[in-house]
């Protein structure tokens, strides 16, 4: 009987290890997708901002970011907010470098849009 539950413990535990050892990757990848969405994120809001209010070097900035972005997007979500930032980048273009009271409300809509992503 004692051997019986030995062996039962034994098979749990290789099983539970075999389990992390299959998942544990996955997860991994996922906690690390997160913190390069939210570091896009931080980066988008926070050349955007400074684009609005006619910084030049920003303007390069985002463009580096959205570019880099772009080439090692890691899924959907991250394909949304380089999508709002090109917006962004867009209306700046657009507007010279000194948007107007109207492209300044898209700009911060767009910015509140990627927060909630």
């Amino acid at each position: 009987m004692h051997s019986d539950m030995a062996e039962w413990v034994a098979a749990i535990a290789e099983a539970s290890s075999v389990f992390v050892a299959l998942f544990l990757p996955y997860y991994n990848q996922h906690v690390e997708n997160k913190r390069k969405l939210r570091n896009v994120k931080m980066l988008i809001h926070r050349m955007g901002k400074r684009s609005m209010n006619g910084d030049e070097d920003a303007m390069e900035h985002l463009q580096t970011i959205l570019t880099t972005a772009y080439l090692k997007n890691m899924n959907s979500k991250t394909e949304d907010v380089i999508n709002d930032g090109q917006q962004i980048l867009d209306i700046i273009n657009m507007s010279e470098g000194k948007p107007n009271a109207e492209q300044k409300k898209q700009i911060r809509e767009l910015l509140k849009e990627i927060d909630e992503i």
